[in-house]
C-alpha cells in the first residue's frame, strides 16, 4: 500500500512539474515589437513570441493575432553575431497572408549562452536574443528585440 502511494505522489508530482515548467515557458516570450507607420502611428506590442524555424524568423503577437515571419534574407557571422540583410517578409494577421516589401533592414541573433558584442559598436546583445530594425516599401519602421522562445532547425 505504501509503494502504491508513494508511486502516486511521485508521478503525481512528475506531472505538475513537467505542466508548471511548460507553462512557464510558454509564457516567456518577453519580445517587444515597435510598428511606427508613416502618419506618426505607434503601436508597441509587448510579449512577443521569437522563434526562428527552418530558417524563418517568426515574430507573433501576445494574444497571437498577428504572425511577422521573415523567409529570406542574406546573412553572415560577425563573430559569433548572426547578422542578416532581410530581403522576404510575410505578415499573417486575420486570417490573410500579405507580402511585406521590405527597402532595408537587418537582424542581429545571439544564439549563443552569452552575451556578445557587435562588431565596431558598444551594442551588446543579450545571450538568445534578437535585435532587429527594418523599414518597409511604404515608409513603416519595425523595431523588435526579445529573447529567442525557440530555435529549429
Amino acid at each position: 500500500m505504501k509503494v502504491r502511494l508513494f508511486r502516486f505522489l511521485t508521478a503525481t508530482l512528475a506531472a505538475f512539474a513537467v505542466f508548471t515548467i511548460s507553462v512557464t515557458l510558454a509564457a516567456r516570450a518577453d519580445g517587444t515589437a515597435r510598428i511606427q507607420q508613416t502618419n506618426g502611428t505607434v503601436n508597441v506590442y509587448p510579449g512577443v513570441k521569437i522563434q526562428i524555424i527552418h530558417n524563418t524568423l517568426a515574430m507573433t503577437t501576445a494574444d497571437g493575432s498577428g504572425t511577422l515571419m521573415i523567409y529570406r534574407a542574406a546573412c553572415a557571422y560577425q563573430g559569433d553575431v548572426l547578422v542578416c540583410l532581410p530581403t522576404g517578409a510575410t505578415l499573417v494577421q486575420g486570417g490573410s497572408v500579405n507580402p511585406i516589401r521590405i527597402r532595408q533592414g537587418t537582424v542581429y541573433a545571439n544564439l549563443t549562452n552569452e552575451a556578445q558584442q557587435l562588431s565596431l559598436s558598444t551594442m551588446h546583445i543579450p545571450a538568445r536574443s534578437i535585435v532587429m530594425a527594418l523599414t518597409t516599401q511604404k515608409g513603416t519602421y519595425v523595431t523588435l528585440s526579445g529573447t529567442i522562445d525557440k530555435v529549429k532547425k
